[in-house]
């Protein structure tokens, strides 16, 4: 009697192929539908100067979006602290650059409290609490702490200045900030797919029975995505500040973007990609692409001449989209197990 023949078990790219190709097939349906509309429809959108802008546009948010894809396929929700760490940041760095102390120390400065603020945040989920009401929490007290540092003014710092080659320069025609995007997109992907780290992310936050079971505890796990989110936050604030030569703690609140808050675009650009939001599915180069596809869609729209009301609405639905998509598609992948 011959022995049973028994199916292999599918490694991670298999099993992302059938649990996200529906999802794919209908965010890249959704951007060719956004591209060829605005091709044809919108003023200069098809031009090397337009799409340039496009991908410098999504950087910053799109940054700020990496961090928190660690957060989220850690099974730690969101950081709704986003905006108010960079907030912090941005004053702590222009404050630096104002003073004269250079860009080196003004950009370790600004990244030791990052990592404070993200490290308690992550200390206090990972002894259990909810990490909405913890990271709500601290960002009326992030935002605080920048207004009453700054005295809720505009810190300016003179040019030439060393922080400029960040803020406006260009490394083979691209901004440096969209080449710094490119970079960090590329090294958190293969941090989450080649590293133990990156291993440890995934299954604490699809089952985290089995991650403590294995002695990976949520503890240190927590701690150590909120400290990568809140560090992407400041990166984002020092580059904004370097580009405009000043800071102020609404920098992120007062139209930023097409929704006028920095925290809503970060958390729609990790949605759009496709990112579970109870962990252990997506990945870092979902939530780049999020931010290409919200920006080409805001930027079509800025052609057209819209104003923010019907952008925030754009930013709305295409959330409420992706989670009808996602929940349709993870529904059906279980059905097949």
């Amino acid at each position: 009697m011959s022995a049973p023949i028994t199916q292999p078990t599918p490694n991670w790219l298999e099993r992302m192929v059938r649990d996200y190709s529906a999802f794919v097939v209908a965010l890249v349906a959704a951007f060719m539908v956004i591209f060829f509309i605005g091709m044809a429809t919108a003023p200069n959108f098809l031009t090397l100067f337009n799409l340039k802008t496009i991908i410098r546009d999504a950087a910053l948010v799109g940054i700020m979006a990496i961090g928190l894809t660690f957060v989220t396929l850690s099974g730690n929700f969101f950081l709704l602290s986003l905006k108010e760490t960079a907030a912090l940041s941005i004053v702590a760095f222009a404050t630096s650059m104002s003073a004269g102390y250079g860009f080196e120390i003004s950009f370790l400065f600004t990244m030791v409290i990052a990592l404070i603020s993200g490290m308690s945040q992550g200390v206090l989920i990972g002894l259990g609490g909810n990490p909405i009401v913890v990271t709500l929490g601290a960002a009326g007290l992030l935002f605080g702490l920048g207004s009453y540092w700054s005295d809720n003014l505009v810190i300016s710092f003179r040019r030439p200045h060393g922080a400029e080659w960040l803020g406006t320069g260009s490394f083979l025609g691209l901004p440096n900030i969209t080449v710094a995007f490119i970079l960090i997109a590329i090294a958190a992907e293969m941090t989450l797919r080649y590293t133990t780290f990156g291993r440890q992310v995934y299954l604490i936050g699809a089952n985290r029975a089995a991650g403590k079971a294995t002695g990976h505890e949520n503890f240190g796990m927590a701690i150590k995505t909120c400290a990568i989110a809140s560090v992407c936050a400041a990166f984002v604030a020092i580059a904004f500040s370097a580009q405009v030569s000043s800071a102020h703690v609404n920098y992120f609140s007062s139209e930023f973007g097409s929704s006028g808050d920095m925290t809503i675009m970060v958390i729609a650009t990790v949605m759009v990609g496709g990112n579970s939001i109870m962990g252990g599915y997506g990945s870092t180069l979902r939530s780049s692409f999020g931010a290409v596809f919200i920006s080409t869609v805001d930027n079509m729209m800025v052609l057209h001449g819209f104003n923010s009301g019907p952008r925030v609405l754009a930013v709305g639905l295409m959330i409420v989209f992706s989670i009808m998509v996602f929940a349709l598609v993870r529904r059906g992948s279980r059905s097949q197990e």
